[in-house]
Order: structure tokens, then sequence, then C-alpha cells
């Protein structure tokens, strides 16, 4: 038996997983396949309080994005971090961030 969720093995007599509280299944459906996506910079910071509200702003337009470099500043507190949406999506988030700060992308 298999969670469908986090994908993990019980053994039978198990009907529910632990964890996610779902029903077991007998059969794991396919895992999805990984799509490739083409990341841009789309704006830089070393400012904490414009990432968080530049991370507000793009989640509020549901634009995925990734932080690049935010390791070191949240735990440093130093460097830029650098702002990555899809190739897709790169026009509108810079639309979007263009009032927080002058940067450079």
């Amino acid at each position: 038996m298999f969670c469908p969720k986090c994908r993990s093995e019980f053994k039978e007599g198990v009907t529910k997983c632990p964890d996610c509280g779902l029903e077991l299944v007998d059969v794991l459906p396919p895992e999805p396949k990984m799509e490739y996506v083409e990341f841009k910079t789309v704006f830089k910071t070393a400012n904490p309080g414009i990432i968080t509200i530049a991370k507000s702003i793009l989640e509020d337009a549901k634009i995925h994005y990734s932080m690049k470099s935010e390791g070191l500043q949240s735990i440093y507190a130093l460097g830029v971090v650098e702002i990555q949406v899809s190739k897709e999506e790169a026009f509108a988030a810079r639309q979007l961030l263009s009032g927080l700060e002058e940067n450079d992308v």
C-alpha cells in the first residue's frame, strides 16, 4: 500500500498515511515529469525589506520565482539577492517590480 502524496510504502493492514492523512492506494500513479524552465533575473537587491515586498508582489500575481543567493542574505544579511522567474513571465515580473528601487537588471 502506498501514499499517493508522499509516496511512502506501508505494510498490509495500514489504510491511511500517518503523515499525510490520505487513504493509501495499491499502485502509485506515475511521477510527474520534470519540465525544464529557463530562468531570467528580473530584480536584484541587498535590502531584506525590499526582498520581502518583491516576494509578496510576485506571489500576489501568482508568478513563480526563485531566489539566487538568498541563503547568504538570510544568514549574514550580506550580498545581493537575485529574483528569477521563467523567461515567459519575465516581462510581467519586471513591470510589477519596477517601482521598488533602482537595480541594474
